[in-house]
């Protein structure tokens, strides 16, 4: 970090901090015009084994310590008018394998104006980098997915128009591989995802029904400049796709509920290969009476995969937004030397959880995967075996919140991997969470 920059930073920081401590920061009274600003950190401890190949012959061992701090702040520029800010860094501590501290970059994660009221009631608009998430993030979600959970954001532009209980909104997104779009400080020169990324789309939603709620999408996406090698297994041509679906909620009584999504891909990839592409699950979660607030929950997810037979049509799901952890933090570094990071494709699932609340700041669930894949992975073979049963994948997780200010969680997840892998050694991954956040307030 310079000389000039660093002063700068620290100044900024400074004043946050100082105003989360401040008096002044007790709740306005209501409808005064007041900046919001809040401060976060999280710390997380993890430790995974085997999670790379399932070969416990291969060293890939890690203990790791991540901290996370972040900053943001909403201010209102006029009534209908909100510019809303937030700087982000997340710094690893590699305990095993051994690796030196170092301060990581600090990015703008955040940065955008909003327009609630553009012209007329309902419409608005959002532009600047920001947050999207829909849906359960089937589709949209992740837009940097090789940061790890530092970030989600877009740089984007959502134009919107409400009415009763619907929304339209037509979205346009530019993610570059490397961020060009807003200065960093301490720069690492990052990368965020494999390629340039640009889409353009609209996101239904619909809920108007007391029982049932509808959600439908199209988005038209391309993906150019692999930073790969051509000679690079992994490489992926440039390629431009389409996606439609929809996603459905129904109450089938006040305990009862069915939730389904479908989507359909089509397009092309350089110089002549077409594509077509599905993803989709449905389950069904059962809540029961009683203090400690037990459901269960069963269902099904599936994303299509590439057929190695044929060479001129590729036929696995593309993620196009949603390579996040939604699943498995686990599972998401050991798709790393198939497709990418978090890049589910030819991937087959049954899920049954269980979760209760013993006590009111704990929540507690157990959850069970049979994994499967449509194809074997034809890719290096002291990795992958000839057959399609991915394993089967146990987690136990516990979230608490002792204040509104103070929160975290315990994960642990355990994979016993099938024939699709060659070498058949479990893996596993642990995780323990601390969140502090506090959030404040400067009347205008």
């Amino acid at each position: 970090m310079s000389e000039t920059v660093r002063p700068k930073l620290c100044l900024l920081f400074g004043v946050v901090l100082a105003s989360a401590t401040s008096p002044a920061l007790l709740a306005q009274p209501a409808g005064e015009r007041t900046i919001q600003w809040g401060f976060e950190q999280r710390v997380r401890t993890e430790n995974w084994d085997n999670i790379m190949d399932c070969n416990d012959a291969t060293p890939d061992l890690r203990n790791q310590i991540r901290y996370r701090t972040r900053l943001w702040s909403n201010i209102p520029l006029s009534h209908d008018i909100d510019f809303y800010v937030g700087l982000d860094q997340e710094t690893n501590q590699i305990v095993r394998v051994r690796a030196p501290w170092r301060m990581d970059e600090v990015i703008f994660e955040n940065a955008y104006i909003d327009f609630k009221r553009l012209f007329t009631n309902g419409l608005s608009l959002r532009v600047g980098r920001q947050n999207l998430i829909r849906g359960e993030g089937f589709l949209l979600l992740e837009g940097n997915p090789y940061d790890g959970s530092r970030s989600i954001y877009f740089n984007a532009a959502n134009l919107a128009y409400s009415w009763k209980k619907s929304k339209l909104e037509f979205i346009g997104i530019s993610n570059p591989k490397s961020d060009r779009y807003l200065p960093r400080f301490n720069d690492r020169a990052r990368t965020l995802i494999e390629r340039d990324e640009q889409a353009l789309g609209f996101y239904y939603t619909d809920k108007n029904s007391t029982r049932t709620s509808l959600e439908s999408y199209y988005f038209y996406k391309k993906e150019v400049h692999d930073s790969r090698l051509p000679t690079n297994p992994q490489f992926q041509p440039d390629r431009h796709v389409h996606t439609a679906g929809g996603r459905a909620v129904h109450a089938v009584t006040s305990n009862l509920s069915l939730t389904g999504e479908l989507a359909l891909q089509w397009g092309a990839q350089h110089p002549s290969t077409s594509i077509a592409g599905w993803g989709g699950y449905a389950y069904a979660k059962r809540q029961f009476a009683g203090s400690t607030k037990p459901y269960v929950q069963a269902g099904w997810w599936g994303f299509s995969g590439d057929d190695p037979n044929t060479k001129d049509r590729v036929e696995g799901w593309d993620p196009l937004f949603s390579r996040w952890p939604k699943w498995s933090e686990l599972y998401l570094y050991t798709q790393f030397r198939e497709t990418g990071v978090g890049y589910q494709t030819n991937l087959r699932m049954w899920q049954g959880e269980a979760g209760f609340t013993p006590w009111k700041p704990i929540q507690c669930r157990a959850t069970y995967y049979h994994m499967d894949a449509f194809h074997p992975f034809p890719g290096a073979t002291t990795i992958y075996g000839k057959g399609t049963a991915r394993g089967d994948m146990y987690q136990g997780r516990m979230d608490f919140k002792a204040s509104p200010n103070w929160s975290g969680h315990v994960l642990w997840e355990h994979l016993l991997p099938g024939g699709f892998y060659s070498a058949k050694t479990p893996s596993y991954f642990l995780r323990f969470e601390i969140m502090y956040q506090l959030k404040g307030s400067i009347p205008l």
